[in-house]
């Protein structure tokens, strides 16, 4: 077969099944590089200590926690304290505004049904004596 002589497909499918070998043989030397490296082993630094250190050493680290705790748990229920107290007053601040502004407004509302019955009576007055004025016209004019 020669080169010239292959049509545009068959050389496609002759890249495609080239392409597919050299994936095949890249995984295939991935996997043996993967499995050939040697393994590496982890070693620790130092001499074992004693159980009798080790016990004591675990017992300090216990007491420590345990003091540490015993502070955070201070501290825990002193800000508790002071945000309840905080709280509180600010409830109590809250409330006392909600009275002061509820009496304000129930006086603004007194004062806003003063001048409302005000302009009644004024609205009164005014039909009175236009009533009165078209009376004397009338009166005059007989």
């Amino acid at each position: 077969m020669i080169l010239a002589d292959i049509s545009t497909t068959e050389l496609g499918t002759w890249v495609y099944a080239l392409a597919t070998v050299i994936q095949i043989a890249g995984t295939i030397a991935i996997l043996v590089t993967i499995n050939t490296r040697q393994k590496r082993e982890v070693t620790f630094a130092g001499e074992p200590v004693d159980r009798k250190d080790f016990d004591k050493h675990l017992a300090d680290d216990a007491a420590i926690h345990n003091q540490l705790f015993a502070r955070i748990g201070g501290v825990e229920r002193g800000l508790e304290s002071r945000l309840t107290a905080r709280i509180d007053k600010f409830e109590t601040e809250s409330k006392e505004s909600r009275v002061l502004m509820h009496q304000n407004i129930s006086a603004i509302g007194n004062d806003v049904a003063a001048l409302k019955k005000e302009a009644e009576l004024a609205n009164q007055r005014a039909f009175q004596m236009d009533s009165k004025i078209d009376r004397l016209i009338e009166n005059k004019n007989d």
